[in-house]
């Protein structure tokens, strides 16, 4: 039974899964001294103790914070709860061919975290990370805006690294969302890519990079990096590590997190990523950006793969 009563802790955040995942972005999270408190929450309690002990080892030379290995009740007392656990895409297996797996393990942690007395944010990083965010946020009834996919952050970064690299602009100095799934159905938003206030396609004067080429390439970098080193790690624990710290800094940053949209482009009731608006109490709004019309096909078609594939992990009968 839940403790009513139970402190939330501003500056605590917890991690449910010591995989790769989980122990980089607690690492990352060490280095930038984003929490002052680090608690690692495994199946595998020696694991979590190993991290734990080999990342407090390290603390000499980062930042003071306070890292060990708990379980859900130290975890319910978190600002945020980053759920890491699952298991991770195999080569050639899609996000959305994870669900069977991952969905029985998203369940019962969210089940754990309420039995303890959860009140705090929960960002999912689970892949498929949209459905499994709304999974999250309907087992446990929590305030939508406090279940956050970590969405297309990911793939917004890769975007912005990639476009760089092709027009000579420092990465930082490309301002580009990818939105929609986070998977192979997302889009990239040009019609609203801009660097220095102008257009990317004005910006490419004619030449340039095949933008279509390049989402492609954006759409693949998860495989293609798991097909050579087995799994992907640091640049979703960098990702963790920025959503984290703009809420408990509550920074009101812009950020393309996972979240139940309401009607924005004409799709409601499913979680995808949008640029949001995103500070201590999770999401505070979600931004409809400029689509043309073929992107905004993409989108809603993207709302659509998601949807059928929540209704696939319903109980029969339930409503998307």
């Amino acid at each position: 039974m839940s403790d009513e009563n139970i402190e939330t802790i501003d500056h605590r955040v917890a991690i449910i899964g010591c995989g790769r995942v989980g122990a980089t972005s607690a690492y990352a999270l060490m280095l930038r001294g984003v929490a002052r408190e680090l608690v690692l929450v495994d199946l595998d309690r020696g694991l979590a103790e190993g991290e734990a002990m080999d990342l407090q080892h390290a603390v000499p030379m980062g930042r003071p914070v306070r890292i060990w290995a708990g379980d859900y009740r130290d975890a319910a007392r978190a600002a945020i709860v980053v759920i890491a656990a699952g298991v991770s895409s195999r080569p050639g297996e899609s996000r959305l061919e994870l669900i069977g797996r991952n969905v029985v393990v998203v369940r019962a942690c969210m089940k754990q975290l309420l039995a303890a007395g959860f009140k705090g944010i929960v960002l999912m990083t689970t892949n498929p990370v949209d459905v499994l965010a709304q999974v999250a946020q309907e087992e446990s009834g929590l305030p939508v805006a406090r279940v956050i996919g970590s969405g297309t952050v990911l793939d917004t970064a890769r975007l912005r690294a990639m476009l760089g690299e092709e027009l000579g602009v420092e990465a930082r100095s490309v301002h580009a969302y990818i939105v929609g799934e986070h998977g192979d159905s997302e889009i990239a938003a040009w019609s609203s890519a801009q660097i220095a206030g102008l257009g990317v396609r004005a910006y490419r004067e004619g030449e340039g990079p095949d933008l279509d080429a390049l989402l492609g390439r954006v759409r693949t970098a998860a495989p293609e990096i798991i097909k050579h080193k087995g799994y992907t790690s640091y640049a979703i624990a960098s990702c963790v590590t920025r959503i984290c710290e703009a809420i408990l800094r509550d920074e009101h940053s812009v950020l393309p997190v996972s979240t139940m949209l309401t009607g924005q482009h004409g799709i409601d009731g499913v979680y995808l990523s949008l640029p949001c608006v995103v500070g201590r109490g999770g999401v505070a709004r979600v931004i409809a950006l400029p689509l043309d019309a073929a992107e905004l096909a993409g989108l809603r078609a993207s709302a659509e793969v998601l949807r059928r594939t929540l209704a696939s992990v319903r109980p029969a009968g339930a409503e998307v």
